[in-house]
């Protein structure tokens, strides 16, 4: 990890250690969750799955990310869903990204609002990329996840068509070639 990384991540946890100091001062409350665990009723959970959060984003990579991804091939679309079982676009990638401890948001437009913005030409494994589609117009209607990438701009991505998780070639396929509008990245490489 970088210099400029381990700097970051020193601030972020030192900023957040301040503020959550009193977590576990002894007039600090607990509640019952649902599962009938103790919790504390200050935001300790909250702090923890930020830093785990935070975490990985400099610490998952693309491959990790297509690593997870690959496990779902084949699995069926169904409009709504996010996993495990089934999936539509977005709650593929929100899916793969979250088991990775990594949040997006819900929808396709959501997540086009995520990270930072890629050209083509630089985009890395791991990349989101968005494409409109029948129903969405000129705006984002379909996400998936870079899966390769050649040196001459063009790339595979996986994500969940209409006929399940697939990977499909950009150069290759006309249909996702006309309907291209952009690249988002939101792993720190």
């Amino acid at each position: 990890m970088n210099y400029y990384k381990k700097l970051l991540i020193t601030l972020f946890l030192s900023a957040n250690t301040f503020a959550f100091a009193n977590i576990n001062m002894p007039h600090a409350t607990m509640v019952q969750d649902d599962e009938d665990t103790e919790k504390e009723a200050d935001g300790s959970d909250d702090f923890a799955e930020s830093t785990a959060e935070f975490e990985a984003l400099f610490n998952v990579t693309g491959e990790d990310i297509i690593s997870d991804a690959m496990k779902y091939l084949g699995r069926p679309y169904r409009r709504g869903s996010a996993g495990p079982k089934s999936f539509d676009c977005s709650g593929f990638t929100s899916y793969v990204f979250k088991i990775n401890n990594i949040s997006l948001g819900r929808s396709s437009r959501d997540q086009y609002m995520q990270g930072i913005h890629v050209e083509r030409k630089n985009l890395k494994v791991g990349d989101l990329v968005f494409f409109s589609s029948p129903g969405s117009g000129r705006g984002v209607g379909h996400v998936g996840i870079v899966s390769k990438v050649d040196n001459n701009g063009n790339f595979s991505f996986i994500h969940a068509a209409r006929n399940g998780i697939k990977v499909d070639d950009y150069a290759n396929t006309a249909y996702y070639k006309g309907r291209y509008l952009g690249a988002r990245r939101i792993l720190d490489y």
